[in-house]
């Protein structure tokens, strides 16, 4: 049977996609959802070498995003939905960001999450170039709340 983490995880790398370096996206040079900051922050923990994140491995993709988000955002602690909610946002948006849309949902109702997820969002958009990334994070929103419906 299937784990939460790695259902979580299948849904993150449907969005998160391969490599990818779009001059108008902040993070920079990504693959798999992870930038090649976090890969090199990581690596550098492990004792590694830097090298390119076009190169990162499924298992280094795995860990990352379990030590790193799923842990850190405290989402081995929450309901499924939450924990769903909590990694999503982790990664898309950051950390800081999971704590700010709990306190919007009074830490129980996963529609004021989303919500304010989604203003968030909007919000991005208004400033130069985020607008082109507004449709996909909307369409990454709206199948998130679909997923956790099947919890």
């Amino acid at each position: 049977m299937e784990n939460l983490f790695d259902k979580a995880l299948k849904f993150i790398l449907k969005w998160e996609g391969g490599y990818v370096n779009n001059k108008f996206d902040k993070g920079g040079a990504t693959n798999k959802g992870i930038t090649q900051y976090t890969y090199n922050n990581w690596l550098k923990n492990q004792g590694l070498q830097s090298r390119d994140v076009k190169f990162i491995t499924d298992y280094e993709v795995r860990e990352i995003y379990f030590k790193n988000y799923w842990l850190k955002a405290g989402c081995d602690k929450m309901s499924s939905k939450f924990a769903l909610l909590a990694f999503d946002t982790a990664v898309n948006m950051g950390l800081a960001r999971v704590n700010q849309f709990m306190k919007a949902a009074g830490w129980k109702y996963p529609e004021l999450f989303i919500k304010a997820r989604e203003a968030k969002y909007r919000e991005f958009a208004k400033y130069g170039n985020q607008k082109i990334f507004l449709n996909g994070w909307l369409n990454r929103l709206k199948d998130l709340e679909q997923f956790i419906k099947t919890l």
